[in-house]
């Protein structure tokens, strides 16, 4: 969980009365509380990131975060049950923790309102804003384009693609709209018509959705067009058409993309049931990787995940294997491991680290199968160490004075 500045949490137990705040404090102070032996204290500044480079515990000398983190501990052992089965594999949890990062964009936002806007029209626009969408397209016909985007945001909310490509086709028809061009065009290239979407994009302006879009035609035309990898001409006039590459985890990027695609198209090719993925495909996946913009948990789940559906599980292990010890080593770090309460998933930690570094990620994975049982893990909650038998979680969020 990343701190800001503005917020602070409350800490409580469910069971008896401890508690403790996290987060800005009076006078330019910030409070902590160890998550280890659970003592609070008030600095004269916020600790630094991460918790390992920050203030210690003067009680235990664990780090000190400035913001509640055994609310992660869960979700990071989700993360390496799901690494440990695709490289084992199995990938399928892990398959289902990816993001669904989106092919094509598009923007479907409500068209502004104007003070002399009729009612009947600004009654279409506030339906539309509201989510109505069945309203819109009942609403009496209005020839003006706000209104014809309308409906067309509306049928494309509705899942009506066919109507939604007559309505842009409407929009488009009282004059030229960028906008329109990148919905359009979007719509057809969600449905394989790269000719058209092209057609549609080139008149769709330089804006991000308009730029990311052609990017993406042109790496989906070049991948389906051989059996490689596309040329680093094309790789690159898609990167400098796309634009600066985000780390974010459910953002896209051409290597993400690319990734993507190859992946799918060696899947549509007739193998044998049991048969392994070829040499050749093998070392244009491998290629590949070196094409990812950034190296985060995601990306590199996305690799372990595809290596692991394709057969290949030597491949699996050669990327799974080492982020695996990665996730087990920053969960063992975690400053709630410190605490007496989560002693067993320290241990269970352990065992599976032992099992990792014979190359058995089958063991590994039953060894945290207690911990990811642990049902205040599971609750995004950590043991009591006041009481012993209840639990400490977030109970309120406020935002700090000033």
């Amino acid at each position: 969980m990343a701190s800001n500045n503005g917020t602070r949490w409350r800490l409580g137990c469910d069971t008896c009365e401890a508690s403790a705040w996290v987060g800005p404090a009076p006078g330019e102070a910030y409070d902590v509380w160890c998550e280890a032996c659970q003592n609070a204290a008030r600095l004269a500044a916020p600790p630094a990131a991460p918790p390992a480079a920050g203030v210690r515990c003067v009680h235990c000398g664990a780090a000190l975060p400035a913001s509640p983190r055994f609310v992660e501990l869960w979700g990071e052992l989700q993360n390496l049950d799901a690494v440990l089965g695709a490289w084992a594999g199995d990938p399928d949890v892990l398959v289902t923790l990816l993001p669904e990062r989106p092919r094509v964009l598009t923007d479907l936002n409500p068209p502004a309102l104007r003070d002399d806007d009729p009612p009947a029209r600004r009654g279409l626009l506030e339906a539309l804003a509201h989510g109505d969408w069945r309203a819109v397209l009942d609403a009496s016909p209005d020839a003006d384009t706000r209104a014809l985007t309308a409906r067309a945001i509306a049928c494309e909310r509705l899942g009506q693609p066919d109507a939604a490509l007559a309505a842009w086709d409407a929009v488009l028809a009282s004059g030229e709209d960028a906008r329109a061009r990148l919905a359009r065009g979007a719509l057809h290239a969600r449905a394989g018509r790269l000719e058209a979407a092209g057609s549609d994009l080139a008149l769709a302006g330089d804006g991000f959705e308009s730029r990311w879009n052609r990017a993406a035609c042109r790496l989906h035309v070049a991948v389906f067009a051989g059996d490689g990898l596309p040329e680093p001409g094309e790789l690159a006039r898609a990167r400098a058409e796309a634009g600066e590459p985000s780390s974010y985890w459910s953002d896209p990027t051409v290597g993400r993309l690319l990734w993507s695609l190859l992946v799918e198209r060696e899947q549509a090719c007739d193998r044998a049931p049991g048969e392994t993925i070829a040499e050749r495909p093998r070392r244009t996946l491998r290629a590949a990787e070196a094409e990812f913009e950034h190296a985060t948990f995601w990306d590199r789940a996305m690799v372990v995940a595809a290596w692991s559906r394709l057969g290949a599980l030597d491949e699996a292990a050669r990327v799974g294997a080492p982020l695996a010890r990665e996730l087990s080593t920053t969960l063992l770090g975690e400053p709630a491991l410190g605490g007496a309460g989560l002693l067993e998933v320290v241990e269970a930690l352990a065992a599976a680290r032992s099992a990792m570094d014979l190359g058995d990620p089958v063991e590994a994975r039953h060894a945290i199968a207690p911990a990811l049982a642990r049902r205040e893990l599971r609750r995004f909650r950590i043991p009591c160490a006041a009481c012993g038998c209840g639990s400490v979680g977030i109970e309120e969020m406020a935002e700090a004075a000033g």
